[in-house]
C-alpha cells in the first residue's frame, strides 16, 4: 500500500476522531444532554461525577487528585470543581480512615440519579444517530471504536 495513502488514511482518522470530540463539546450537544435533567449543571459535574463512578466500579475509592487525572486538569481546577459537586449534593468528602490528608469522594444517591438520568440520555442520543444504519455496522463500528480505545490506553499507559 502506498505510504501517501496510510498518511491520508491516519489524518482522516484523527480529523474524525478531533470531529466527533468538537461535536460533544458544542452547545446544541451540551443542551440536548444536561440542560433538560436541571440536575447536572455542566459538562464539569458530569466528568466528575463519571469519574467517581468508573473508580467505584472498578472498586477503588477516589480523590480530587485521581479527579483531576481522569478530567486532564489541574489539581486546583478539580478541587473547584468537586468544591461545587458536593456543594449541589451530588457528591459527598470525607478524610480517608488510613490517611486524614486524602478526602475520599463518594455519589451520592442524587449524584447516582442524575448520572444515571444524564448517561440514559447519552445513550438515546447516540442511538439517535445511528438509527438508520444497519445493526452490522453498529456492530463494527463498537468492535473497531473498543479495539481503537484499548490500543489508545494502552499507549499511554492508563
Amino acid at each position: 500500500m502506498c505510504y501517501a495513502y496510510i498518511v491520508s488514511r491516519y489524518s482522516q482518522l484523527d480529523e474524525l476522531l478531533v470531529r466527533i470530540h468538537i461535536v460533544r463539546q458544542r452547545p446544541g450537544w451540551r443542551r440536548r444532554l444536561i440542560d433538560a435533567s436541571g440536575s447536572v449543571p455542566s459538562l464539569s459535574t458530569l466528568r466528575v461525577l463519571r469519574a467517581v463512578e468508573q473508580r467505584e466500579k472498578a472498586g477503588l475509592s477516589t480523590s480530587v487528585g485521581e479527579v483531576a487525572e481522569y478530567m486532564a486538569v489541574e489539581h486546583s481546577t478539580a478541587s473547584r470543581t468537586v468544591a461545587n459537586v458536593v456543594s449541589a449534593g451530588l457528591l459527598t468528602k470525607t478524610h480517608d480512615v488510613e490517611d486524614q490528608r486524602r478526602c475520599v469522594l463518594t455519589l451520592t444517591d442524587a449524584g447516582r440519579m442524575a448520572l444515571a438520568d444524564v448517561t440514559e440520555r447519552r445513550r438515546e442520543m447516540v442511538a439517535e444517530t445511528v438509527a438508520d444504519w444497519p445493526e452490522s455496522d453498529v456492530d463494527k463500528l463498537v468492535d473497531l471504536l473498543e479495539q481503537l480505545v484499548t490500543d489508545f490506553e494502552r499507549g499511554i499507559g492508563s
